[in-house]
């Protein structure tokens, strides 16, 4: 794992190098994006080494949610390293992170200091992958979540992935 996040590049990075088409669709989540007060502040109180590895593909409306808010949410807490890796440059090194022979994106790995796993998220908060998505309440939570409606539910998800490191 340290060998691919090694390879990785910082946010910024990514997105300055983003098409103006993803970058674009990238920003309009990231920027209007709010994170609620205490979750914030729970974030900023980690004090430990904390590295991150996601796994994205710039044409993925759920990077575009999911990678904007894990910014938000670390940008305050200098101990906490995000690396951004592509899909496409992948080869075989995260086999176990695959559904269905595929990566799905973004897989967002979490790590102790010495690159060690403890956690992962893949594709979409827990909330809407237990939801059936064929009944209106799914396809409701659905488009509330590409509407950026489930940043609190999401939020915590990633606070409690950090917090078991």
């Amino acid at each position: 794992m340290k060998d691919l996040f090694k390879k990785g590049i910082s946010f910024r990075s990514y997105i300055f190098n983003l098409e103006d088409k993803y970058k674009h669709n990238m920003m309009k989540y990231y920027l209007p994006m709010k994170i609620e007060g205490s979750i914030s502040e729970q974030i900023k109180g980690i004090n430990k080494k904390i590295n991150i590895l996601a796994v994205v593909d710039p044409k993925s409306p759920d990077c575009w949610i999911n990678l904007s808010l894990l910014e938000k949410l670390i940008s305050t807490n200098d101990d906490i390293k995000l690396s951004i890796i592509l899909r496409d440059i992948i080869k075989n090194e995260l086999d176990d992170y695959k559904i269905d022979d595929f990566i799905k994106v973004p897989t967002i790995i979490f790590m102790n200091a010495k690159f060690k796993v403890i956690n992962s998220f893949i594709e979409k908060p827990q909330v809407l992958k237990q939801a059936d998505i064929n009944t209106m309440e799914g396809t409701k939570l659905n488009a509330r979540y590409m509407l950026s409606g489930l940043i609190e539910e999401t939020s915590k998800e990633f606070l409690e992935k950090l917090l078991s490191i």
